[in-house]
């Protein structure tokens, strides 16, 4: 798919090709291989859309309505034209550019996801989805401080405790050397804000790890292990950090620990997928560290 517009198309020869592009978009939809494996909810949906739009309704937000549920789908194509037709048909519809933003970014058309977005919070600079968008658009165009405001605004509007914009404003500073002490500074804010949510604690953990700060990765999971009940999996998480730094035998204690700890559960959580996991990954590491 390409990003394109049909700004210099006239709207009778829209009309005029209408019944020809629904016919593509309905094959399409039979035939694509994301549609066979769409939510059950959406197939019925787009097929009763479809049908008010063969008996002549024109009303632009049923097309944005189909776009969307076909860009759900990875109908690419057919989302872009439903987006497009209903621009001719209201060229004032703000939210065809947060919509087409949306879509570009889904297929890795990152600038034009960012000219979307850009039209589109110039008229609603307030619109938070727009704004984390827009954030991940720009981290994609490696624009990281930009992203990071459009994080912090977003966090700024939002009404609800989001700790994943947290998270995402931190990695996508973390992704060069140079700002890494501010990814740490916007996890801390965090924490503050927030409380000291393991995610965020294991956000800034990687942060000091990929910088071998290993002292302060340390201090950080020794923390939350002082807080934590079931304390496997960061004595595990601490023994992979201790082994990466070197000290062997402090890694060696800390996976038998872990396993120690795992051994201590009741049958039903020790059995588990994620626990049996966990020891095979703490026995691989025992085996490597001798």
């Amino acid at each position: 798919m390409h990003p394109r517009s049909r700004r210099g198309v006239d709207l009778p020869e829209m009309v005029s090709s209408r019944k020809a592009l629904l016919i593509l978009v309905a094959l399409s939809f039979v035939v694509s291989p994301a549609s066979r494996a769409v939510d059950a909810d959406i197939r019925p949906r787009i097929t009763e859309l479809t049908e008010q739009i063969a008996k002549g309704s024109n009303q632009p937000s049923v097309y944005l309505e189909r776009g969307d549920l076909y860009r759900a789908i990875q109908n690419w194509d057919a989302a872009q034209a439903d987006f497009d037709y209903a621009w001719q048909l209201n060229p004032k519809l703000e939210q065809v550019d947060f919509l087409r933003g949306r879509l570009f970014f889904e297929t890795g058309w990152f600038w034009s996801a960012k000219l979307s977005f850009d039209r589109f919070l110039g008229r609603q600079s307030n619109h938070v989805e727009g704004l984390i968008l827009r954030a991940r658009t720009l981290t994609k165009l490696e624009d990281r401080l930009a992203a990071a405001a459009d994080y912090t605004r977003a966090i700024q509007l939002t009404t609800e405790s989001r700790p994943e914009l947290y998270l995402e404003r931190a990695q996508s500073l973390a992704g060069t050397n140079t700002l890494v002490e501010q990814a740490l500074a916007g996890l801390e804010e965090g924490i503050r804000r927030l409380g000291p949510l393991v995610s965020l604690e294991m956000g800034a953990v990687e942060i000091e790890l990929k910088q071998k700060r290993f002292d302060s990765a340390l201090s950080r999971v020794e923390s939350l292990l002082e807080k934590s009940a079931r304390k496997e999996t960061l004595l595990a998480r601490k023994g992979e950090i201790l082994q990466q730094a070197g000290r062997v035998d402090d890694a060696r204690a800390s996976f038998t620990s872990a396993l120690e700890a795992i051994e201590g559960l009741p049958p039903a959580r020790r059995n588990v997928p994620a626990m049996t996991e966990l020891q095979a990954r703490i026995r691989e590491k025992l085996a490597e560290l001798k």
